[in-house]
């Protein structure tokens, strides 16, 4: 079983899915994720930051902490597909904002 966790979030409203656990499968569905053996360790952590637009895209999205093995790859492409987040409002006014994604990846035993 693959498990994947957000670690934390600086602003409310981040998370886009009222099923979290269902796009956290849906996300590691099409990883290729290294066993634990080929890695020494139970878990890889890895921190991505990107900006939400005033039309709610994702821009500039960058890997602050990598967690190796050809995965960051993969975060930073299903991170620029999506689409349609909630723009940050600060005083009424539509602001772009960046964020810190930080993800923990707990790996297969085989």
């Amino acid at each position: 079983m693959i498990v994947i966790s957000l670690l934390a979030f600086s602003i409310n409203g981040m998370a886009q899915s009222n099923n979290p656990m269902g796009s956290a499968l849906d996300f590691t569905k099409t990883m290729k994720l290294p066993t634990r053996k080929e890695v020494g360790k139970k878990e890889l952590k890895g921190e991505y930051i990107f900006t939400v637009d005033l039309e709610g895209n994702l821009t500039n999205i960058r890997v602050k902490d990598s967690m190796g093995y050809g995965l960051d790859d993969h975060v930073v492409k299903k991170l620029s597909e999506a689409k349609n987040w909630k723009v940050a409002e600060i005083d009424g006014v539509k602001k772009a904002v960046n964020y810190t994604l930080p993800l923990k990846l707990t790996l297969p035993k085989k």
